[in-house]
């Protein structure tokens, strides 16, 4: 694990990132933030990679750090970003440094996880709504409380998104696709009393329908 710590507006580097690690994460520490994504940009290049942080009840934002930034052995530069339906904005930055060293014979880092297989992986079991909001982003509700954390899905150059039910699995795909992707099987929702409901997309939502 690597922490940065915020002070007055300055960042604090705690620990060390070595080149070949894997399954390091970051903590931050130092805001206060109800949500917030972690973008990723190895030091030179151009683009940035989207992780969804999970934020503690402490107010510490754990963020994965992408294993395919560690192998390159060059630093990464973490842009703190908030974002809503109406707006994004980056509140903070700064740069991790990560010290060069030898290729392990056997190194053989899992394959980073991608935004969907992270929606699924915070699912509750007493998750019991799925909410795409306007600007591609999915939050999961239960009782119309928020749950988990807000993903933002791949932007696809602006393309739409649209969801339904199969009958075993909550699918979406790109509205100009004929690919359906699975986001959540059913029998992964469960009610209180582990009672599958029945399922239906309505205005972007998934509405969970329970016989009692």
């Amino acid at each position: 694990m690597i922490q940065v710590i915020f002070n007055d507006g300055q960042a604090c580097q705690s620990g060390e990132l070595w080149q070949w690690d894997y399954g390091q994460v970051l903590e931050i520490t130092g805001l206060s933030l109800s949500r917030a994504e972690v973008h990723f940009c190895l030091d030179g290049r151009s683009s940035a990679l989207i992780v969804p942080a999970q934020i503690t009840d402490t107010g510490v934002i754990r963020a994965d750090i992408p294993n395919k930034l560690l192998e390159s052995g060059r630093g990464i530069k973490i842009y703190v970003y908030v974002a809503d339906a109406a707006s994004g904005e980056t509140v903070r930055y700064a740069y991790l440094n990560v010290r060069a060293r030898p290729k392990p014979e056997d190194y053989d880092a899992p394959a980073d996880k991608n935004l969907l297989r992270q929606v699924m992986e915070a699912l509750s079991m007493k998750a019991d709504d799925l909410k795409l909001d306007d600007d591609g982003c999915l939050q999961l509700l239960a009782q119309n409380e928020l749950i988990g954390t807000r993903v933002r899905l791949p932007s696809g150059g602006g393309r739409e998104i649209e969801l339904r039910n199969n009958g075993t699995a909550i699918q979406w795909r790109y509205t100009d696709s004929n690919e359906w992707t699975d986001l959540i099987r059913l029998d992964a929702l469960k009610g209180d009393p582990g009672e599958t409901p029945e399922f239906e997309i309505r205005d972007g939502h998934l509405i969970a329908i329970y016989q009692d």
